[in-house]
């Protein structure tokens, strides 16, 4: 069963929230859910694969250094299954390297935010992917 995406992203979209820090995951899920967002928050990313087959998200928010199962991972599952391969995965990572970025965006990120990210520069962001515009952000 494939299921496609609306051309126009929905009112209050569903987002997968994976981060291993419980207060970066918190101050995420609550500053995207007061702006318009459905949010859905994992702390690894073997949970959040599961967790995108019976949620099927809107769109996918990770950082890349994850315990054990990393966003590099959680990328590539989630590209590779055919339930999941349509949903648009953004990083948020510390790492800022000219090598990661390049990496994240040859892998099939749909945008790459740096850490610290504020909440509502990763809110515009996410909105920019839904509407089909990629949206990436290198500031600290």
């Amino acid at each position: 069963m494939n299921r496609r995406r609306p051309r126009n992203p929905p009112a209050r979209p569903v987002v997968l929230v994976v981060e291993s820090h419980e207060d970066t995951r918190a101050l995420y899920a609550l500053a995207l859910s007061l702006v318009g967002f459905e949010v859905v928050a994992e702390q690894d990313g073997a949970d959040a694969f599961r967790r995108a087959w019976e949620i099927d998200p809107d769109i996918v928010v990770t950082d890349l250094a994850l315990p054990k199962y990393d966003g590099w991972q959680l990328l590539q599952d989630l590209k590779h299954d055919t339930r999941t391969r349509h949903i648009p995965v953004v990083a948020v990572s510390g790492y800022v390297e000219g090598s990661v970025r390049d990496r994240a965006e040859r892998d099939g990120f749909a945008a790459f935010f740096t850490k610290p990210c504020s909440p509502d520069v990763l809110a515009d962001g996410l909105r920019h992917v839904l509407g089909g515009q990629v949206h990436a952000r290198g500031e600290r």
